[in-house]
């Protein structure tokens, strides 16, 4: 371990001998650093106090020419006024077509609507007149006409049984074993038996409502149909008995509206007969007349010589049921022309 000097007056003396150091002029030294490159701080480099002035653009004079060139190619592919002109004829032009195409379509439009309403204004005033209906009409009533009364070919309407007989389905098979003259009809033989859709009597004077009996067979309908109309009226349990055909009731109404007909034909002794779908028929110097339509009414009448008659429209009547009870018939059997409903294969005579 080496001591330290010892202290003493005056400059001590180095025990070690140095590297001398080099002087240079100051001067040297600060020219030197004009020509030494330069290293700045990286955090001077990356955030400067002052932004760098941009460089300035250097012009060249080919590169002016180029310019111009563009300029110019750019003017001449520019339009002119008589372009110009000519994209707006062309626009004007395509614009007078689309308009002069739809004038065309209001124009047929307006014409097939004007004829719907004249169609519809005919109509009208066609549906005003009740007595002169259309053939459409007249052909389209007849056929539902037919299918309502098809759907009850089945059926027999008997009129007078009292209405204490509450036991319908064993009175039936009795009645109709009474008209066959033997045990034919048996209880499962009925498909449907109840009494007519309308309120019952209040009174004692007021008829009893009818039964309405559906049978299975059609055959064994007829058999029963055909004994009863033997006779107008019979009598069963002390009871006056009608049987008739379960009729439609368009075909009842227009039957009612016939009836001036009917009477002309009875008082002349003319014999007639109703048929299916409706018709009214007669023959006369062997040749068969019939009403058909109300238009056939004064053709029939004249064909006859028998004075034209007013006969409503029956084909345009309003058959909706009318608000409140329905109206019961005046007698408790009542065998008119209306309610008989004849078969076709039944022989002419007077009624």
């Amino acid at each position: 371990m080496q001591q330290p000097p010892a202290m003493g007056r005056g400059k001590g003396k180095n025990s070690t001998t140095n590297t001398p150091r080099s002087l240079t002029h100051p001067r040297t030294a600060r020219l030197e650093t004009f020509f030494a490159p330069q290293v700045e701080s990286s955090a001077r480099s990356q955030s400067p106090k002052m932004a760098s002035s941009p460089s300035r653009p250097e012009f060249s004079l080919p590169d002016l020419g180029a310019a111009s060139q563009r300029i110019e190619r750019s003017l001449a592919e520019m339009p002119t006024r008589a372009d110009i002109r000519e994209m707006i004829a062309e626009v004007r032009d395509s614009l007078q077509q689309d308009i002069s195409n739809l004038r065309t379509e209001v124009e047929t439009l307006g014409t097939r609507v004007a004829g719907l309403e004249h169609e519809a204004t005919c109509a009208a005033e066609k549906d005003k007149d009740p007595t002169v209906p259309s053939q459409i009409l007249s052909g389209v009533w007849r056929k539902l006409d037919d299918l309502d009364n098809r759907s009850r070919r089945q059926n027999l309407r008997i009129r007078g049984v009292p209405e204490t007989e509450t036991a319908i389905r064993r009175y039936l098979v009795g009645l109709f074993n009474f008209l066959l003259g033997a045990r034919e009809v048996h209880p499962e033989d009925l498909a449907r038996a109840h009494r007519a859709l309308r309120p019952p009597p209040t009174s004692p004077d007021e008829p009893p409502r009818d039964i309405i009996c559906c049978l299975t067979s059609f055959t064994l309908k007829e058999r029963i149909y055909f004994s009863a109309r033997t006779q107008r009226t019979w009598e069963f349990r002390g009871t006056r008995i009608g049987i008739f055909n379960d009729l439609s009731p368009t075909t009842l109404q227009a039957r009612r509206f016939l009836r001036p007909v009917t009477q002309m034909l009875q008082r002349e002794k003319i014999p007639y007969r109703w048929g299916y779908p409706l018709s009214l028929s007669v023959r006369h110097n062997n040749l068969t007349l019939s009403i058909r339509t109300p238009e056939d009414v004064p053709h029939f009448m004249q064909s006859l010589n028998l004075p034209d008659l007013q006969v409503q429209a029956w084909e345009t009547f309003d058959f909706r049921p009318q608000p409140g009870p329905e109206a019961p018939p005046q007698s408790g059997v009542a065998r008119n022309d209306i309610d008989r409903g004849r078969d076709p294969k039944e022989p002419w005579r007077i009624p």
